[in-house]
């Protein structure tokens, strides 16, 4: 059993679990205890995403049935938080490496500085664009 927990939690990460009598029957709770969003990662949607695994199991019966069925129930919950972690992981990877991308696209190359440098000298001089010769505000567009 504690391999399945194993599986699901990070660092520093915890399941609450808890029995509770409830007459004849047993309550039985596992609560994952999650660490928040990166903080570099600011986003109401992936809160949701985080509180939706952090969702509990909350199984009550006899202790005979939960003898003979809990521990089931059990692989298939941590079986789906866990494939919900690792989902998240990569969306976060991928959202992080678009990020990336999109700053190495938005930064300005040395080159092309020079080049719209020399233009702007010459269009001082002249009152007119070299042939090519790019603004700042073009360079820098994504589009």
């Amino acid at each position: 059993m504690f391999a399945q927990f194993e599986a699901i939690l990070g660092d520093g990460e915890r399941v609450d679990f808890s029995i509770r009598r409830q007459g004849d029957r047993l309550m039985v709770l596992i609560q994952p205890c999650f660490k928040g969003p990166e903080p570099a990662i600011d986003d109401p949607q992936l809160e949701q995403v985080r509180a939706a695994l952090s969702m509990p199991l909350c199984v009550t019966d006899t202790a005979a049935n939960l003898d003979r069925e809990f521990p089931s129930s059990l692989l298939q919950y941590v079986g789906g938080v866990s494939d919900g972690k690792t989902a998240l992981s990569q969306a976060l990877s991928r959202i992080k490496e678009a990020g990336k991308t999109a700053t190495t696209l938005a930064a300005p190359s040395t080159a092309g500085e020079a080049q719209s440098t020399e233009a702007t000298a010459e269009t001082r001089e002249n009152g007119t664009a070299a042939v090519g010769a790019h603004s700042s505000t073009a360079s820098k567009s994504l589009f």
